[in-house]
């Protein structure tokens, strides 16, 4: 079940990515045949694949400029909320 869990991040990295390390990564799984070994390998490609799409790709560029530009909105609302006169 672990296994099948694993070959499918493998599966969701990008094509490149896959092409180059698929064979190396399941090998590697397979070499680690305790449930520990498998649970840090589950984890570690959970960490590859957001890396892979997001820095890789170029898609944190989308990240950040949607953070810049959600940044003076939020700073705005927050101001207009904290000058709102108190009542007695």
């Amino acid at each position: 079940m672990t296994r099948t869990l694993y070959r499918w991040l493998i599966c969701l990295h990008p094509p490149g990515f896959r092409l180059q390390f698929a064979s190396e990564l399941l090998w590697i799984f397979d070499e680690s045949r305790d449930e520990s070994g498998a649970v840090l390998l589950l984890c570690d490609a959970v960490i590859s694949l957001l890396r892979q799409w997001l820095l890789r790709s170029g898609m944190w560029k989308w990240a950040v400029g949607a953070i810049a530009g959600a940044l003076p909105v939020v700073i705005g609302f927050g101001s207009f909320m904290f000058h709102w006169p108190m009542r007695p």
